[in-house]
């Protein structure tokens, strides 16, 4: 039988952080990802500029396309912010965690690809896990195998909150250095036109049941925004997210969870790419912190990031049900705030703190427009 420290379930970007760190400070760590890599990934592909802080030096090679203007939508009209630099980088996420992914095996981390988790169980300090290429005795079992994590079912979770997207690939022209966010179309979610590279990513996110095939035709044969050519077949796929503290999944004992196994995505916009990331760095550090009991440590190291949900959740709640109110609010200072966010320098606690003013204003500017 195989034995190592760590098995980390799931070769995303959650994954790749925690073995990495892990493996770095010479520990034996083996990543199993039931697909062949590189593997396809439904994802927008947007990454936060904050971000690159915590990427290898080279990443930028493997960046699309470099946003610097934001558009954000609702009924027809827009607001426009356009920054001196790059506030976010689009990727393909295929390719970006293959391109992580080959930094932690060059660091040591071992991985078996094709290769599925199908149980664990404890025996004495250590567990016995089950895969489709054998068995492996390890210490720590970190699960970061997205939505339909297996390691969190085995630990007794179940998804709660999330949004249900459609994204699809589509030929046209664009501002290829733009986003577009366009609200109102749903009752709590939003949809977006990104560039990649040459192409657009077209997609649409609800936590109601509409039938969101349908409103992006409808949008796209109205808008002005872009001009579409040809678009490619809908894919479908769920986002996690958390917005009070019972959301966020951490494991037990010394099974850990990241990313979407996690709920570490934001709920106003649903990024998790960046939240994926850190959470797996945060996972590394309580194993290697307190490896007795690495779930309290863990559980203070997210402690801010879990307060950044609560606050993002705070705002989604305001913006999704007044989404008249939210767009008056991107016409003044709320766009360039959130693009500070976007850039490191302030935070969800800060701008819904800060924002009452410009929401009471808003909100009756909207009453006396009706």
């Amino acid at each position: 039988m195989n034995r190592y420290d760590v098995l980390v379930v799931g070769a995303g970007p959650a994954g790749i952080a925690a073995a990495k760190y892990l493996s770095e400070r010479g520990l034996r760590v083996l990543i199993v990802e039931r697909k062949d890599l590189p593997r396809f990934k439904l994802c927008g592909g947007a990454l936060s500029s904050r971000f690159s802080q915590y990427l290898p030096m080279d990443f930028r090679k493997k960046v699309l396309n470099t946003i610097n203007r934001g558009i954000l939508g609702f009924k027809g009209k827009k607001h426009v912010l356009r920054e001196k630099h790059g506030v976010a980088y689009i990727i393909d996420r295929s390719d970006f965690d293959f391109f992580l992914l080959e930094k932690a095996l060059d660091g040591g981390v071992e991985l078996w690809e094709g290769v599925g988790l199908i149980d664990f169980e404890k025996e004495g300090g250590s567990f016995i896990a089950e895969t489709t290429k054998g068995k492996v005795k390890i210490d720590f079992i970190i699960g970061a195998d997205g939505f339909y994590s297996n390691v969190a079912k085995k630990i007794g979770y179940k998804k709660e909150k999330f949004y249900k997207s459609i994204e699809f690939t589509a030929e046209g022209e664009m501002d290829f250095e733009s986003v577009i966010i366009e609200i109102g179309l749903v009752k709590r979610g939003y949809l977006w036109i990104f560039p990649k590279g040459d192409l657009l990513n077209v997609g649409i996110a609800s936590t109601g049941t509409e039938n969101l095939i349908k409103i992006v035709w409808k949008y796209l044969k109205k808008q002005k925004l872009v001009r579409i050519k040809k678009t490619y077949k809908p894919k479908g796929w769920f986002i996690p997210f958390t917005e009070i503290q019972r959301d966020i999944h951490l494991g037990k004992d010394r099974i850990l969870l990241t990313g979407d196994a996690g709920n570490f995505v934001d709920p106003l916009l649903g990024e998790g790419i960046y939240y994926a990331y850190l959470s797996g760095i945060k996972a590394g550090k309580a194993i290697a912190k307190n490896p007795g009991n690495p779930i309290e440590v863990y559980k203070d190291e997210v402690k801010e990031m879990v307060r950044e949900f609560i606050y993002a959740g705070k705002i989604a709640k305001l913006a999704y049900n007044f989404q008249k109110v939210a767009f008056l609010m991107g016409g003044g200072k709320s766009l360039e705030n959130y693009m500070e966010l976007l850039k490191g320098n302030t935070t969800y606690e800060k701008l819904y703190k800060s924002g009452w003013v410009d929401f009471l204003k808003s909100f009756f500017f909207s009453l006396i427009k009706s």
